[in-house]
């Protein structure tokens, strides 16, 4: 969401209005909003993806959306009844000029133009801001928002499964301990916050190394839009490390001397869950066992701390990564498919 008042480009909110119920109004969305926003969107969430507003405000302040748009739409009462948002991700833009969108109507207000009404402002948001095609994320648990994205031009072109693994109730004795098997291949598995205070005498250094080996990583890993080939400058790349709300317990890199070869980053939320944001290995070091050892090790982590459940995504594509999933215990949820709209 812009922090200007003023609508990012030419949204005729007036207009939006008038494919609504009377009883209805659309603006944009403000700060004052956020938790309001937050609060409605929860409903629509899976437990690990539940979020916060302390977690929104610190994304918002890492990564920087000016022109992200997002409008709200209320019932008499000021009660909101449905959210929509365009965004390029800011400094995570596409590289192929794709945008996300995200709609979310509240159930007894489906089927009165709502929706459409507000689909067809962020659609024109984002062709106004030279986006090449929309994506959107629709669960197969949602068949209503499957049949409208249809109807509404929207195309399949990929699928991403959550996957949900009990954490009190792991058990990893069935495997090696990862400290072990890691070893023998010369490297060692560290909580980030550990390495901060290993690296204290120039933090900075180690920042830079880490965004230099992980970002490779993270664009190797399949995902239904391509990522910039480069990172964000450093200082920026800095407050989204801060920003990400990565539990620097939980959030484990593996090692070979000073080289970084893999990670697993894992924020821990409010209701007793987990979320792995990314897990990856350098090219070089795959099929060792590395990306199983972190996972191993986070939930090591999470069990002493008494967190219930860790869940993660993965695109339809990565094979290796949900095979470690399966093996581990994760139960996968029925997927989210993606459909995306060409505006050119």
């Amino acid at each position: 969401m812009a922090r200007d008042p003023e609508p990012v480009g030419r949204v005729e909110l007036e207009a939006v209005a008038r494919g609504m119920p009377a009883d209805v109004r659309v603006r944009r969305g403000a700060d004052s909003d956020i938790e309001r926003m937050v609060d409605f969107q929860n409903r629509y969430s899976t437990p690990s993806q539940h979020t916060t507003l302390e977690v929104l405000l610190r994304r918002r302040k890492t990564n920087p959306e000016p022109l992200e748009l997002t409008l709200l739409a209320e019932d008499a009462a000021g009660s909101v009844v449905a959210v929509g948002t365009a965004t390029d991700g800011g400094l995570m833009h596409a590289a192929d000029g794709s945008w996300r969108l995200s709609l979310h109507v509240a159930d007894r207000w489906r089927h009165r133009g709502v929706g459409t009404a507000l689909l067809e402002a962020l659609e024109a948001h984002a062709r106004a801001n030279a986006a090449t095609r929309v994506v959107v994320a629709v669960r197969a648990t949602d068949p209503e928002g499957t049949a409208y994205a249809l109807h509404r031009g929207y195309r399949a072109f990929h699928e991403r499964i959550d996957a949900y693994v009990d954490v009190s109730a792991f058990d990893g004795s069935r495997f090696e301990d990862p400290a072990v098997s890691m070893s023998r291949h010369g490297i060692r598995l560290a909580a980030y916050r550990d390495l901060l205070r290993e690296n204290a005498a120039d933090v900075e250094a180690f920042e830079r190394a880490m965004i230099s080996a992980v970002w490779p990583m993270f664009r190797d890993v399949p995902s239904p839009v391509a990522l910039p080939e480069t990172p964000p400058p450093f200082e920026q790349g800095r407050k989204m490390l801060e920003g990400a709300g990565l539990d620097q317990t939980a959030t484990i890199l593996a090692l070979k001397g000073r080289d970084i070869v893999g990670i697993t980053v894992t924020t821990v939320n409010e209701n007793g869950s987990a979320y792995t944001t990314f897990t990856g290995v350098t090219r070089a070091e795959r099929r060792l066992g590395i990306a199983l050892a972190l996972k191993l090790e986070v939930l090591q982590v999470l069990k002493q701390r008494g967190i219930k459940l860790l869940g993660t995504t993965n695109d339809e594509k990565n094979g290796p990564m949900r095979r470690i999933n399966e093996n581990l215990g994760y139960v996968p949820d029925p997927p989210t498919t993606m459909y995306a709209k060409g505006l050119a």
